[in-house]
C-alpha cells in the first residue's frame, strides 16, 4: 500500500483536508455471543494522512530515528510518545471500558518496525464484557491524531447489532479440572474448559455442545489424533484452535466457531491464526459443512478426500471476519471446494491475505465451485486444479495471483469493490507456471464508478485485466469478457492483456468494453501480432464486427447494472444466520451479468467450445441462452433461487 510513512518522523505534508475512516474488522454484523464472555471487537481506523498510524511526540520535539531496529519509539526530548488513531467502543449509546487497558480509549501503538512504521499497523482491538443478554448495537470511534499530524478529528462507524444469548436449557454442565486425553465423546453438554486442553488420541466425538475456555491465546484448545472424528452441531467461544490428525472418517458439520474465541492476531503475519487444522491421508470421505466461522483460518494440511461444502444452502460454510480463509497446504489432494461463502475482513491494514490460497497442494483432484469469494489483497492465491463458476468480488492488488501447472479457470465472474491496495493486475500469472487455461470468464475493473471509497483504497482499475510474466505460459485466453478498465489519475490506462515473450499460446474470441480507460490497444504481448499471429485476436467480438483490431463494444455487455455497493444486494448478518442465502445471491449475480439482449458476446465464442448439442457459447461466464457449461449462478435449489425478492 502506498501511503505516507509516520508523519512524525519524515515531516509533515501539505493537505487541503483530512480523509477518516472508521469501521468494524469483527464482530460481524449479527453475530452471537454467550453471556458472560467477553467480546473481542477489532476496528480499522484510517486517516488520509498517516494511513499507517502515527506516532507524536511532545510539542518541540520528534521521533527519533530508529536506524532500522524496530523497538519503542523515543522522542528527542525525552518526552512520552503517543499512538494514534485511538479506539473507543459505545454499546447502546454507553461508552464502555477495554478489559486490557481498562480505560475507555485504546490508544495506538507505540512501537516501531524497522521502517519507522508504527508497529503493529492499524491493530485496533478492545475487549468488552459485561453484556446483558439481547440484542446490542455497537459503534467504533476513531479519534484521530492533533493537529499538524492529522485534524484531531473523531469518526464513528456506521452502527451494528450483535446478540448476547443466555447459555441453552436441558444442557447438562462439565467443568474441567484437568486436560483431557483418550477418547472423547460429548453430547449435549456446555463444556468449561477453564483452560484445559484436550488432547485426543483415538474417536472424538462433540455434538450438540457449547464448548467454552479450551486452551488459551497462546496454546491450542484441541490438539491431538483421531481415529474417528464427529462434531457437530456444536458453538466454541473464548477456546483456543482446533489442531487434528485423522485417520479415519471425519464429519464436521453445522457448528460456530465465534469471533471472541482465543486467537493471537498479527497484523503483519496472515499465516499466524488458524482457528481448525485437519491433516490424515486416508482415503475416506470426509465432510466439513454447513459450519460458520467468524475469525482466524480453515487449514486442511497434507490430506484428500474432503467435501469442503456441498450442492445446497444447507451445507455451504460462512466464514466472515479477520483472517476468515481457506487454505489447503502441504500435498493435500482431492478436495472440492463447493458453494461457500468467505468474506476476508480486509480493507489494507493488517497486512496481506487470501480468501483462497493454495500452498504446495496437489493438483490431484481439486475442484473449486460456485462460491463467493470477497475481500482480500489477493483473494485467490496459487490456484490449483479447476477454478469455476465463482463469484471473486472485490480486490486489493489482484483478483487472482500465480497458479500450479495445468490450472484451469472458467466460468466466473470477478467484480469490483477496492480492498484497501494498490492494484497491479487482475489476474496475474508470473513464477513459471504453465498449461493455464483462462476462458469464458466475466471481468468488470468498475470503471469510474468503483474508486476512492475511502477505505484505505484510492485505486482505480486501470491495470490489466491479465498479465504473464517471465516464463509462466498461458495455453489459451478466450471467450473471456474484459470491461471497465479506467485511466489512471493522470495518464492513460493499460492494455487489457499484457504478456512477455512467449507467455501466450493462443489469445481469441474475448471481447473488450472499458469506455474510461484512453487506451485502446486491448492487448500488448511481446512477440505477437493481432490478426497476423496465428491464433491471435482473430475472432474477438467488437461493436464494429468480428477480428477488428483494437476494436471494442459499442455499449455495456450486461443485462442490468452491476450491484454495487455490496450491501445494495447483501445483509451479512442474514448471511450469517443463514436468513439470505448463497444461491439467492449468486443468482442475482447472474442475472445483472447475463448478456444484454442483441449484445455482440452472444454466440461469438470459439466453436471449439460448442456442447453437445452443437450450441456455442457467448464470450464470458453466463450464456444468454444455453449451454451445457453455463453454470455460473446455478448453484442450489435453482427453481428458489428469487425467493428473496432478487431480481
Amino acid at each position: 500500500m502506498q501511503r505516507a510513512l509516520l508523519s512524525a518522523i519524515v515531516g509533515l505534508l501539505p493537505v487541503s483536508s483530512f480523509a477518516h475512516f472508521a469501521d468494524f474488522k469483527s464482530p460481524g454484523p449479527g453475530m452471537h455471543f454467550s453471556v458472560g464472555q467477553s467480546i473481542i471487537v477489532f476496528a480499522d481506523l484510517f486517516d488520509d494522512f498517516n494511513n499507517h498510524g502515527v506516532i507524536v511526540c511532545p510539542a518541540g520535539q520528534t521521533v527519533l530515528d530508529n536506524n532500522g531496529v524496530p523497538g519503542p519509539a523515543i522522542c528527542s526530548g525525552g518526552g512520552v510518545p503517543t499512538g494514534w488513531p485511538q479506539l473507543q467502543l459505545e454499546v447502546d449509546g454507553v461508552l464502555q471500558t477495554d478489559d486490557v487497558t481498562h480505560s475507555t480509549t485504546v490508544p495506538g501503538t507505540t512501537n516501531l518496525d524497522a521502517n519507522m512504521n508504527p508497529d503493529p499497523i492499524n491493530f485496533n482491538r478492545f475487549s468488552v464484557s459485561g453484556l446483558s443478554v439481547g440484542a446490542h448495537q455497537m459503534v467504533v470511534r476513531g479519534l484521530f491524531a492533533p493537529p499538524p499530524a492529522s485534524d484531531g478529528g473523531t469518526l464513528d462507524s456506521p452502527p451494528m447489532t450483535i446478540v448476547v444469548d443466555d447459555l441453552p436449557q436441558g444442557l447438562a454442565t462439565l467443568s474441567l479440572s484437568d486436560d483431557v486425553s483418550g477418547s472423547v465423546d460429548w453430547n449435549n453438554l456446555i463444556v468449561l474448559g477453564n483452560g484445559h486442553v484436550v488432547r485426543p488420541d483415538g474417536a472424538l466425538t462433540i455434538r450438540n455442545c457449547v464448548v467454552i475456555g479450551l486452551g488459551s491465546p497462546t496454546s491450542e484448545g484441541i490438539t491431538g489424533a483421531a481415529s474417528s472424528l464427529d462434531i457437530e452441531d456444536s458453538v466454541f467461544e473464548a477456546t483456543g484452535a482446533l489442531n487434528l490428525t485423522l485417520s479415519g472418517t471425519a464429519i464436521v458439520r453445522n457448528n460456530e466457531f465465534r469471533a471472541n474465541n482465543l486467537l493471537t492476531f498479527e497484523s503483519s503475519d496472515p499465516d499466524a491464526v488458524p482457528i481448525i487444522t485437519l491433516s490424515g491421508t486416508t482415503s475416506t470421505a470426509k465432510l466439513f459443512q454447513g459450519n460458520r466461522i467468524g475469525a482466524g483460518r480453515l487449514i486442511f494440511d497434507d490430506t484428500s478426500h474432503w467435501l469442503i461444502g456441498g450442492d445446497t444452502d444447507e451445507q455451504s460454510n460462512i466464514l466472515i471476519g479477520p483472517r476468515a480463509t481457506i487454505n489447503l497446504t502441504g500435498g493435500t489432494s482431492n478436495v472440492t471446494v463447493r458453494g461457500n461463502y468467505d468474506h476476508h475482513n480486509y480493507r489494507g491494514g493488517w497486512s496481506q491475505g487470501f480468501n483462497l490460497v493454495f500452498s504446495q497442494a496437489s493438483s490431484v483432484g481439486i475442484l473449486v465451485e460456485h462460491n463467493l469469494f470477497r475481500g482480500s489483497s489477493w483473494p485467490i492465491q496459487n490456484v490449483t486444479g479447476e477454478f469455476r463458476y465463482n463469484l471473486i468480488y472485490g480486490y486489493g492488488h489482484t483478483w487472482l495471483r500465480s497458479g500450479d501447472d495445468g490450472a484451469s479457470i472458467h466460468h466466473n465472474v470477478f467484480a469490483p469493490e477496492e480492498g484497501g491496495g494498490e492494484l497491479d493486475q487482475g489476474i496475474w500469472f508470473y513464477s513459471g507456471e504453465t498449461g493455464i487455461q483462462i476462458y469464458n470468464n466475466t471481468f468488470d475493473g468498475g470503471g469510474n464508478d468503483v474508486s476512492n471509497n475511502d477505505a484505505g483504497g484510492e485505486f482505480p482499475f486501470a491495470g490489466p485485466v491479465v498479465e504473464v510474466s517471465n516464463d509462466s505460459h498461458v495455453v489459451s485466453l478466450r471467450n473471456n469478457l474484459m470491461t471497465y478498465t479506467r485511466d489512471y489519475e493522470n495518464s492513460d490506462g493499460t492494455a487489457h492483456v499484457i504478456g512477455d515473450a512467449g507467455t501466450f499460446g493462443t489469445a481469441d474470441y474475448n471481447a473488450f468494453y472499458s469506455p474510461d480507460n484512453n487506451t485502446r490497444d486491448y492487448y500488448d504481448i511481446s512477440g505477437m501480432t493481432e490478426g497476423v499471429t496465428p491464433g491471435f485476436a482473430v475472432h474477438d467480438a467488437s461493436g464494429g464486427g468480428t477480428g477488428v483490431t483494437d476494436g471494442q463494444l459499442a455499449a455495456s455487455p450486461f443485462a442490468q447494472p452491476r450491484i454495487y455497493p455490496f450491501d445494495s444486494l447483501v445483509d451479512e448478518a442474514a448471511v450469517w444466520n443463514r436468513t439470505q442465502r448463497l444461491s439467492s445471491i449468486l443468482a442475482a449475480f447472474r442475472a445483472h451479468y447475463t448478456p444484454a439482449s442483441a449484445s455482440p458476446v452472444i454466440d461469438a465464442g470459439d466453436p471449439g467450445d460448442n456442447d453437445p448439442e452443437g450450441r456455442r457459447t457467448d464470450i464470458g461466464a453466463i450464456d444468454s441462452v444455453g449451454h451445457d457449461l453455463d453454470r455460473f449462478g446455478r448453484f442450489g435449489f435453482v427453481d428458489l433461487i428469487f425467493r428473496d425478492g432478487f431480481e
